[in-house]
C-alpha cells in the first residue's frame, strides 16, 4: 500500500540518513548520503547518483529493480511470513503501473522479486492474437480484362480500419497489460503477368458502371500487354486460361503500454487471391 504525505529515515552510509516521501502521485527515495567515508545512492527519478565521502562522484545508470526499506508500509500482507520488511522498488515508481507494483512486502534473506513483465512482449504476444481478414478481390470494370485496358483492383473497404487487442501476463513482480494495434498500409498486387507488382496505398477504388467513365478514377489499376493465353484455367478449359492474382495486405503494427510507452513491432501480412482471364482484341482494316 502507498501512504500519502508520509516521510521516514532511510539506511545510508557511516553518517547518512535518508528518506521516502510519498506525494500520492510518485514515491521518491533517498538512501545513504554519506558522510565522512560513506558511501551512499539516490536514486527514485530515474537515474542514481553514487559519491564517496563528502564531494566527487559520477552519475550511471541505475540497476533495476532496486529495492530500498520503507518502514512506513505498515503491516505484512495477510497470510505472508512476518520476517520481513517493506521495500519500495524505486525504478517503478512514478507510473500508474509503477504505483501498484513499486511497493512490495520482501520476506527475510529472500531475494527481491523481479520487475513486472515487460510491456513490449506483453504486446507482441497481443499481436500474435490479431484476427485480421484476409481481402476479397474486386477486379473491375469486367470480368474479363483486355490488352492495353487498365484494369482497377481493390480490396474489399470494410477491412481498412485499424484492429487492436490486448494481453496481460503476470510474474512474481506483478502483472503488465500492453495493446497492439494493427493498421492497414498498403497492398502489393501481383497480377500474375511478367511486370513488376503494383503496390497501392488504399483498398483502391470499384468501377461504377452507373458513372461515366470521365466522372471516375482510381488510384490502383493495370494495364496487361498481353493475354492470358496459356496460363492455368480455373475449370480446365483452356478458354478460360486466366492469369493468377494475389493481394497482399501489409499491416503497420505498434504497440502501448500502461505507463504511456510506445512502440513498433513487426509487420503483419493477410493476402487474398483470384484469377483474370485477360483477352485480346482483335481488328480488321479494310
Amino acid at each position: 500500500m502507498l501512504l500519502p504525505g508520509s516521510a521516514f529515515a532511510g539506511q545510508g552510509g557511516t553518517s547518512g540518513g535518508g528518506s521516502c516521501s510519498d506525494s500520492g502521485n510518485t514515491v521518491g527515495c533517498t538512501t545513504g548520503v554519506g558522510g565522512s567515508g560513506g558511501t551512499g545512492t539516490t536514486g527514485g527519478s530515474g537515474g542514481t547518483t553514487t559519491g564517496n565521502g563528502g564531494g566527487g562522484g559520477s552519475t550511471t545508470a541505475p540497476t533495476c529493480p532496486n529495492y530500498v526499506p520503507y518502514p512506513q508500509g505498515g503491516a505484512p500482507p495477510a497470510g505472508e511470513n512476518p520476517n520481513g520488511a517493506w521495500y519500495i522498488n524505486t525504478c517503478a515508481v512514478g507510473t500508474p503501473q509503477g504505483q501498484g507494483t513499486g511497493l512490495t512486502w520482501i520476506v527475510n534473506s529472500q531475494p527481491p522479486p523481479p520487475p513486472p513483465p515487460d510491456p513490449a512482449v506483453v504486446a507482441a504476444q497481443a499481436a500474435s492474437q490479431l484476427q485480421l481478414a484476409s481481402p476479397t478481390l474486386t477486379l473491375s470494370p469486367a470480368a474479363n480484362a483486355y490488352v492495353n485496358f487498365p484494369e482497377w483492383l481493390s480490396v474489399n473497404a470494410a477491412i481498412w480500419h485499424p484492429f487492436t487487442t490486448s494481453a496481460t501476463a503476470c510474474n512474481a513482480g506483478g502483472c503488465t497489460t500492453a495493446a497492439a494495434t494493427a493498421t492497414p498500409d498498403f497492398v502489393t498486387w501481383d497480377t500474375g503477368d511478367t511486370t513488376a507488382a503494383t503496390v497501392c496505398y488504399g483498398p483502391g477504388t470499384t468501377y461504377d458502371t452507373s458513372v461515366a467513365f470521365a466522372d471516375q478514377s482510381t488510384q490502383c489499376s493495370h494495364t496487361y500487354a498481353i493475354s492470358s493465353y496459356g496460363q492455368p484455367s480455373p475449370d480446365g478449359q483452356a478458354a478460360d486460361a486466366a492469369f493468377p492474382i494475389t493481394a497482399a495486405v501489409t499491416w503497420n503494427v505498434t504497440w502501448a503500454g500502461p505507463d504511456g510507452s510506445t512502440g513498433q513491432l513487426a509487420a503483419i501480412g493477410t493476402q487474398g487471391t483470384s484469377s483474370l482471364k485477360v483477352e485480346q482484341i482483335e481488328s480488321v482494316l479494310k
